[in-house]
């Protein structure tokens, strides 16, 4: 089931494992659909929060911020998992430094 969506990208629920599956580009034209869907999946579960990324062809700094700050948000029982990401999310987390950020687990 799509749960936003516009010319660029598009976020997906997944229901098992829980999450959201994210394509195109986000960036500073459409940031609202993933800080949306985001703020929805801190509410809807009590479980992880799984992002599969990897077909994400770009990610902006602020978009990713988005990202990290709702993973420090959680509980301390829970985390944001990103499994599987793109080369593109991968960069964006090397130079920020964010692989290590809260509340934030990164895989493949």
């Amino acid at each position: 089931m799509t749960f936003e969506t516009d010319d660029r990208a598009r976020v997906t629920l997944v229901s098992h494992p829980f999450g959201l599956r994210i394509t195109g580009e986000i960036d500073r034209g459409n940031r609202h659909l993933l800080a949306g869907a985001l703020t929805w999946a801190l509410l809807a579960g009590s479980h992880d929060i799984r992002l599969d990324l990897s077909g994400l062809t770009f990610i902006d700094v602020a978009g990713m911020r988005l990202i990290v700050t709702a993973a420090a948000r959680l509980s301390s029982d829970r985390e944001v998992i990103l499994d599987p990401i793109s080369p593109a999310v991968r960069r964006v987390l090397s130079l920020t430094g964010w692989e290590q950020a809260p509340g934030l687990r990164v895989c493949s």
